[in-house]
């Protein structure tokens, strides 16, 4: 029952304020494709120049360079030329390290310097079939080992399973073998026990289909990963398959074969 100090309304108001509340509101007016949220357009344009440095090569870089007098492809031509026309969908497109600093009077930041992630990988057709794969990038480095790179590794083999896939590896560059610079930060090697090599056996024993080729030195768990595919290819000119750096096999045992073989 209304109040003493109520305003007393007539029906005709009474039937305008409900038609208020359940009258459709107004939508938004639909942003455009490319037009980015006012309040995240900082962050997603970051992301986007981090892309763009990711995407093109440098051809001051000393590592580009070298894999181009070697004879070989940059890793971002070899997954175009292998998978299927505008197919390629990249995973972890911005990992690697990134150098910050702050706009003056302003809280945003920019990067300063960016080096991407040396392993290029996702999802594409490959004539037609979906499949996920992992390729290295030697231009930035060798190995997966350090700075947790190997983690990204893990996880396109990790989706592997869970989607049941088939996988497709180019080595490059060692790809993941053991690291001295690792054993001292965290104390421990993870060789033997080999916690990541797992979901490799994993696919195996699921029959997921397991394609490896070798397009540059592949050592250690590198060489592990590609001669526990289903199928493997070895490019004649710049392909190399061992256990370990020539150093540490010199070091172990038959040291002049060795020294003479490099």
């Amino acid at each position: 029952m209304p109040g003493p100090n109520d305003k007393k309304t007539s029906p005709s108001e009474r039937l305008s304020q409900v038609a208020g509340h359940v009258a459709p509101k107004k939508r938004r007016p639909s942003r455009s494709k490319n037009e980015l949220p006012a309040d995240y357009s900082d962050i997603l344009g970051q992301l986007d120049k981090l892309r763009t440095i990711a995407n093109t090569p440098d051809p001051k870089n000393k590592g580009y360079v070298r894999q181009k007098q070697s004879g070989k492809l940059w890793v971002r031509e070899r997954v175009l030329s292998l998978l299927d026309p505008s197919t390629f969908q990249e995973v972890g497109s911005v990992s690697g390290t990134v150098t910050w600093k702050t706009i003056p009077g302003t809280t945003r930041e920019e990067p300063v310097s960016y080096v991407p992630s040396n392993n290029v990988q996702g999802f594409g057709l490959l004539n037609g079939r979906k499949v996920v794969f992992t390729a290295d990038d030697f231009s930035i480095r060798a190995g997966h080992a350090d700075g947790a790179l190997m983690e990204k590794t893990i996880y396109m083999e990790k989706l592997a399973v869970a989607l049941k896939l088939p996988i497709v590896k180019l080595v490059d560059g060692s790809s993941g073998g053991g690291s001295v610079t690792t054993i001292k930060t965290a104390g421990f090697s993870y060789v033997p026990p080999m916690p990541s090599f797992r979901y490799v056996v994993e696919q195996l024993n699921l029959g997921i289909p397991n394609l490896g080729a070798v397009l540059g030195p592949a050592i250690g768990l590198g060489a592990a990963r590609v001669v526990a595919c289903h199928f493997s290819a070895m490019a004649a000119d710049v392909g190399a398959l061992f256990n370990a750096g020539p150093k540490v096999v010199a070091g172990e045992s038959f040291p002049t074969f060795i020294m003479s073989w490099v």
